[in-house]
Parts: C-alpha cells; structure tokens; sequence
C-alpha cells in the first residue's frame, strides 16, 4: 500500500449563501467606514498562495496589507503535507529529467485541454524557482519522490528528521521572514467583503473588522482565499453537489469570497466543477487519514452498488486517478467497500497507522465497530443483508473478482490481477464510502501573470489577481492526482510568487 498521502484534517463550513457574487463592486457610504488604509498591495488570505503573494511582493519594496478572517494564518494549506516542486533544487541536484513537454501534454490530455496552456506553462516554469525561493528563506523542503513519473513534490523535515506539516516546514519560515518587515502589515481576524471599482479599474476593497468596515486603497488587489468548498450553495451551483454529498475536508472558512469578488468585477469562472478529490472516505469519517479511510478507500478493494455490482475499476484509486473513483462512487445510490478477514487483521497487527509518522497507538477492531457504516458477517449472504444489497448479486461479483485474481479478464471494467485484494474468508467486512475531496478547484480566469481576466473582453481587470485555489485556469475536469500530485500547493506557491513579481516590476 501506498503510504505517502497527504493529511488533510476535517472541519466543517458551512455557512448561507454565496452572497458576495452579487456585490456591484462599489464601496459603501462613508459613514460606514471605520479607517481608510493606503497601500500598494492588499493580500486577501494567508495560506499558500497569499503566503507568498504577501512575503514576496513586500520583499520587492511594496507597502502590503495582508488579510486574514482567522485569527491564526494559513488554512488548511498549514496542514497539508507535499508541494509540487518541479525542478526545484533537490531535483536538479539529482539530475532528474524533468520531462517537461511530456508532463505538459499528459496535464493537458486529463484537462481534456480545457486548461489555460499559458497557465500551465507558467506553473511548470515557475514552480521550482518559487520553492527555491522558500527554501532560501529558510523553508525545510525536501524532495520526496514516491514514483519518477506521478510525483515531483517536496515535504518538510525538521533537523532531526522528524516530518513537519506545510505550515511550520515551508510558511512559518515565510511568516518569520515577513514579519521582519515594516512594509508588511498582518491584519488577522479581518474578512475582505467588497471590490472597489471605478471606470473598470480595481482600486482596493471593503473589508469588515472588529471595529467596523475598512477601506482599502490599493494599487492591487490578490485574492488568495481557497476556493469555495465550504459554501453548500456555489457547491450546488457549480459541482452540482448537495449540501453534504461530497465529504470536504480541512480546516473550514472556504466560502467562495475571493472567486465571487473576482466574479463581481467582470471575470470568467473557469474550471467550475473541478474538485482535488481524495481517495474516497468512509461514511462517518472524521478526517482524511482515519484509519478506517486507510483500510477500505485507499486500496483495489471490492467496490459495490446498492445493487450488490461492481461499478468502476478498483484499481484507479491505487493509481491515484481519485477523480475517477469519486465521481463513480457520487453516480451510485450507494456504495460500498468489501474486504475479508486476512485484508483487514493485517492492519489490525500494524496498529493504529499514521501513514506519514509512523505507526501509533490504537485498535483498529474497535475502531471499525464504532461506526454505523462498517457491518461484517460469518457468510456473504448474511453480509448482504446487513448491507442491503441483493445476496446472489453480492455473491457473483465477489466470485468475479477473485476469479481476475488467477486471470480472469474483466472486459467491462479493465481490472487486472495484480490489484485484487481477494474476499475469501470470513469474517467478510463492508463499509459504506462516499465521496471526499479537499477542496475546489475553479474560480476566475487569468493570464500568466495572474491577472483576473474579463468575461466580456478577454483582456485583464486592470488591479486584480487571483492566486492558488481561487484561480480556475489550471483546471477543465478536476485534480490530476496521478500527473503531479503537490500540484495545489505548487501551483498556490507559483501563482503568489508571480503574481508578486508581476506587481512589483
């Protein structure tokens, strides 16, 4: 099994509407506002993207107002745990073949080339500069390969070679750094609500405080806010997803604010329904790497509909096409996960695994009874009871997919032997699966140099960037997992650094 996922830890958002989609991007009366602030930049987010839009573009001499609606900065990128970093220090000093062309072409294939190739071309040509970058400043990236050809990130290790997640290997020293600068200013607990436009040109932004409404004069504007997935009305709108029928993990907060303000203005959303899906999760899951996720989602187990048929091939998840697996399993009533007794007592003997530190203490059998959505039975027939499934249909494609196993063809889904995990001896275990997913993936068009690009001409909003994942140019269809896995840091990462660059020049 595959051992080197990144972590994600669950949280619920959820909140109304997406209300800023509406905003006429005009500012409030003036006796609304509280304090008036003039900056050469304002940075509305401080995970990744707005870690390195802000940092940088102070760096090159600008005045920099960063905001952040937490109180604490970098959001779920502060818990995740690899970074794209292609051709970064580590891989050239390897000698790696980067391969470019071809990573190119086989990114745009799986976009079914509906992504932005100037986008693209800037990620590829600006991830690994950008965590050179980093590095210099002190970030512990390290490049961490799991295959030549599916994975070109980094992770973090501190000096005793103990893992450390994004937010205090890579932006703590970012935020260090920062903070040494006087024309770097960290406003926490401040939520940007409004453009301020005039004659087609962005020119700051509304923001509510504690004390009230903030105005913020700005020669630009970098929206860095994580997208939109804890907004159950733009998931309906946009993914066609109903409130709580893709399971969102992270930390939260990520309510669509800075892809509705980049709408506002006159931008195109693009790549609206593509989603970096996980492996799947287990219904009653709490976070991205339970255990029980790790038993029955991240491996070729037997997948099977409320009909008691297999529906996908169950090796796509192995080969980390996770946008695959979702989107099979979102086109069930119901889905489940089947695996027998020697599958599942050898994660029992490992202990409580924690894919990326190590084993760690707990029991796995306990675990699996504590939830409602794992049943297991002494015999198929009593298993598909208990699943609700129809036992003979249960039955045949256990048969089947054990028969692929010595070699049987499966001509309607392509499986091949060397992913089936056999369903052989009792007790046999189900868990019912739903589908997961970090976060979203779609939001204004832009250039390469992250200029929010208008609807109606195609040429940039002049004073408006959008960055990392409220920038929707990189995708068409969803997450390429199994091309560049890293590639939401990476390209959170690349866009803030150009988008700086772009600013300051």
């Amino acid at each position: 099994m595959d051992m080197t996922r990144r972590n994600f830890l669950a949280a619920a958002g959820v909140a109304g509407a997406g209300a800023f989609a509406a905003l006429a991007g005009c500012s409030a009366p003036a006796a609304n506002i509280v304090e008036t602030v003039d900056v050469d930049v304002v940075v509305v987010g401080s995970g990744t993207a707005g870690t390195y839009a802000a940092v940088r573009a102070a760096e090159n001499g600008a005045n920099v107002l960063w905001l952040e609606q937490y109180l604490v900065r970098g959001g779920t990128s502060a818990i995740t745990e690899g970074i794209a970093t292609i051709g970064g220090y580590a891989m050239r000093e390897q000698g790696l073949d980067l391969k470019l062309d071809q990573l190119y072409h086989d990114y745009m294939e799986f976009q079914s080339w509906g992504a932005s190739p100037d986008v693209l071309s800037m990620y590829l040509a600006n991830s690994g500069p950008a965590t050179d970058w980093a590095i210099d400043h002190g970030a512990k990236l390290q490049y961490s390969p799991i295959s030549e050809d599916t994975y070109w990130g980094s992770v973090c290790f501190d000096d005793e070679g103990n893992f450390l997640h994004m937010g205090e290997g890579m932006l703590q020293p970012l935020w260090d750094y920062g903070d040494t600068m006087p024309n770097l200013e960290l406003r926490t607990g401040v939520t940007a609500s409004e453009l301020v436009i005039q004659d087609g040109t962005v020119t700051g932004l509304l923001a509510e405080g504690g004390e009230g409404t903030i105005q913020v004069n700005a020669k630009a504007v970098v929206l860095a806010t994580g997208g939109f997935a804890d907004n159950p009305d733009m998931m309906k709108q946009y993914v066609g997803a109903d409130e709580g029928e893709i399971v969102i993990v992270g930390m939260g907060g990520r309510m669509g604010t800075g892809v509705n303000m980049g709408l506002s203005a006159g931008g195109r959303m693009h790549g609206q329904s593509a989603m970096m899906y996980t492996f799947g999760a287990v219904e009653g899951a709490t976070g991205f790497n339970d255990i029980a996720n790790m038993v029955f989602c991240w491996d070729a187990t037997l997948s099977v509909n409320e009909k008691g048929e297999r529906f996908l091939n169950e090796a796509e998840t192995v080969t980390s096409r996770t946008a695959f697996r979702n989107l099979s399993v979102r086109n069930q009533k119901t889905a489940w996960a089947v695996a027998d007794a020697p599958y599942v007592n050898a994660f029992a003997e490992m202990g409580q695994v924690d894919y990326v530190t190590g084993m760690t203490e707990g029991d796995l059998m306990q675990e699996i009874e504590s939830y409602d959505s794992i049943v297991s039975a002494q015999t198929l027939d009593e298993l598909a009871e208990k699943m609700g499934v129809p036992a003979d249909a249960l039955k045949a494609s256990v048969e089947h997919y054990n028969a692929i196993a010595d070699g049987e063809p499966d001509p309607r889904f392509g499986l091949t032997g060397e992913f089936v995990i056999p369903v052989l001896e009792a007790p046999y275990y189900a868990a019912k699966i739903v589908p997961s997913a970090y976060g979203t993936e779609g939001g204004p068009l832009t250039n390469d140099k992250m200029q929010v690009l208008s609807d109606e001409t195609g040429e940039p909003i002049s004073g408006l960037y959008a960055v990392g994942s409220d920038n929707g140019s990189m995708y068409h269809t969803n997450y390429p997992m199994h091309i560049i896995g890293g590639t939401a840091q990476g390209f959170a990462a690349a866009s803030g650094f150009v988008a700086a660059d772009t600013i300051t020049a």
